[in-house]
């Protein structure tokens, strides 16, 4: 596509295919850009796949990563070895290593959620400090804060939890906008 790779520099036995796919992408060989602007500005992201439409636009950081949808790790900052899948999933996550974001806006703007697991729509999205965490369900973990080596399973569970670290929640909206509940258990609608 209409330059395709251009300005890249260390990109060897990379693939850039699309509009400006790679387009200024550093340190990046052995990786695949496919898509309009996908990988445009990409710095730091050797053998990994940016797939859709401005997929990891602008990632810093992201080694061994697999981005894919529109806009999925859009500006996502030390993601490596990360795999986010799903419209914006993971766009602006920052210092989230070895996570896996699935699904529309999972773990989209989550910042220290290294190690963890969001899935489903918006699941983790916009949560701090939820390293090693499990948020799975529409909306489970969302904005939650303080959430590390926490369990939310179910739709609406954890959002806005704050400060409910090592917590487990099983069921619609369980925990929902707790505060202040590390260490805690709540199962049931």
């Amino acid at each position: 596509g209409n330059s395709a790779g251009y300005n890249a520099l260390n990109a060897y036995d990379s693939n850039f295919i699309g509009s400006s796919a790679g387009g200024n992408a550093t340190d990046a060989n052995n990786a695949n850009f496919i898509g309009n602007g996908a990988g445009y500005n990409a710095f730091n992201a050797q053998s990994s796949n940016f797939i859709g439409y401005q997929a990891g636009l602008s990632a810093s950081g992201a080694t061994n990563s697999n981005f894919i949808g529109y806009g999925a790790g859009d500006n996502a900052i030390n993601a490596e070895g990360s795999n986010f899948i799903g419209f914006l999933s993971g766009a602006y996550a920052y210092y989230a290593i070895n996570s896996n974001f699935l699904g529309e806006g999972a773990g989209a703007g989550a910042t220290n959620a290294s190690g963890s697991t969001f899935l489903g729509t918006n699941a983790g999205n916009g949560a701090t400090f939820a390293d090693y965490s499990n948020f799975i369900g529409r909306y489970a973990g969302y904005g939650a804060t303080g959430a590390s080596y926490s369990n939310f399973i179910g739709y609406d569970s954890g959002i806005n939890a704050t400060a409910s670290t090592q917590s487990i929640a099983i069921g619609t909206m369980a925990m929902n906008n707790a505060y202040t509940a590390p260490n805690t258990i709540a199962i049931g609608y």
